[in-house]
């Protein structure tokens, strides 16, 4: 089983890591490359400009926008996101055509040829997904919560940023940011799927001589000490639901802590037989769904409970959600539940390394965060090493009422 969760890595001499994963039973390759430059690593004066520029990438110009486009004539696909920490660019080609796909990506990854007009159209585009993100109420919830936990952290920041910000951004400035942000050092080279080591050779030659300044350090924000906002009340017209998110700051992704968190958000909300969907759903028919997680990062963590109810049932479902919150805090979790529960992550963990875009987002989550090929297997050994001690003492620590932010987005 631990077979197939173990990769290959390799750091280049110019700073670029690259992780390898060959599955046998594939019929496609897949390469992705992460930038280590998100939201959280760019200037609070020009936030969204990270997310403004993984637009660029594939829109930036005309040349850009045929490259990227050229990938689909050989039955290829290419995809770009950004998130609080990376950007990241998934491909995915048939096995005789990455070499191809290398060059195409590492073009529009390192060229600095930007048109303004071009950029003028992304801003238009952007200001519109923008306005999407703001009329979706799991978004929207989602970064009042953030707003709730983190007075200082850039975490509180949509990752596209703000329209008035964006609507200030300049072409040198994104062109700034680019210099100093994609370069070798940045940058995680993912290659899974269908491939030989001839293949690999044909790839790092697009990168491996690619030379730039260094990166400016990652900044590392300190743990945030003030009790979070305990109640947010938004309201918001044209949805016919009540939406409510429960949330408590933890740690950071390398904290000890971190297996017992997830842990405890699979006891919640992982699978049909977890405790929330058999409370909300099950017996009293409160949500369609909930949803657990625990998020983290270099220097963040936090969990959140959501769901979506009739506004007449908010106060039901609050409670009983609480009321698992303290089940949690003051009763041992039965030895067959956690068995139960740890096989839940671990089923989850392979299921993601056997789907080609969840595998390349793994293994580059776990480079950015451990910086090793073992770490996946070393996370699940510490989530089956749990025990139920271990969750009563983190639900004491970071799950206790007063530390809570709750967020309710309801009907006009």
């Amino acid at each position: 089983m631990t077979n197939a969760m173990f990769w290959r890595r390799k750091i280049f001499p110019n700073g670029l890591t690259v992780l390898l994963f060959p599955r046998q039973s594939a019929n496609t390759t897949q390469l992705s490359i992460a930038v280590e430059y998100g939201s959280n690593r760019e200037p609070q004066e020009i936030a969204g400009v990270a997310h403004f520029l993984e637009h660029m990438l594939a829109g930036g110009s005309q040349k850009r926008i045929e490259l990227s486009r050229s990938i689909e004539n050989s039955g290829g696909i290419l995809d770009f996101y950004t998130d609080h920490e990376h950007m990241m660019s998934m491909m995915d080609v048939l096995p005789g055509k990455l070499a191809e796909a290398s060059f195409i990506i590492s073009e529009l990854l390192f060229s600095s040829d930007f048109e303004q007009e071009k950029f003028g159209q992304e801003r238009k585009i952007i200001l519109n997904e923008l306005a999407e993100a703001l009329d979706d109420p799991t978004q929207r919830i989602e970064e009042l919560l953030l707003k709730s936990l983190f007075k200082n952290h850039p975490i509180n920041r949509p990752v596209g940023g703000f329209p008035k910000k964006v609507k200030r951004l300049t072409l040198d400035q994104m062109s700034n940011e680019h210099k100093i942000n994609y370069a070798p050092q940045n940058m995680i080279l993912i290659i899974t799927g269908n491939f030989s080591e001839e293949d690999t050779t044909l790839v790092l030659k697009n990168f491996k001589d690619r030379s730039f300044e260094k990166p400016l350090p990652r900044k590392v924000f300190p743990a945030e000490t003030a009790k979070p906002v305990p109640l947010v009340v938004e309201e918001k017209s044209g949805i016919a639901q009540t939406y409510l998110n429960i949330g408590a700051r933890t740690v950071c992704s390398s904290h000890p802590d971190v297996p017992t968190l997830d842990l405890m958000s699979a006891l919640l909300s992982g699978g049909t037989s977890s405790r929330l969907f058999i409370e909300l759903r099950e017996k009293n028919a409160l949500t369609y769904d909930v949803n657990s997680d625990h998020n983290k990062g270099v220097d963040f963590g936090y969990f959140s409970i959501n769901c979506a109810v009739k506004d007449k049932n908010l106060t039901k479902a609050k409670q009983v959600i609480l009321k698992e919150l303290t089940k949690l805090r003051t009763e041992k979790v039965p030895v067959d539940e956690l068995e139960k529960t740890k096989n839940l992550i671990v089923g989850a963990s392979l299921r993601g390394m056997d789907d080609p875009q969840d595998c390349s987002e793994i293994l580059a989550y776990m480079e950015m965060q451990f910086k090793s090929e073992n770490a996946l297997v070393d996370h699940v050994a510490k989530v089956k090493a749990v025990s139920s001690q271990n969750i009563l003492e983190a639900a004491n620590a970071y799950l206790l009422e007063d530390l809570l932010a709750t967020v309710i987005l309801k009907s006009k």
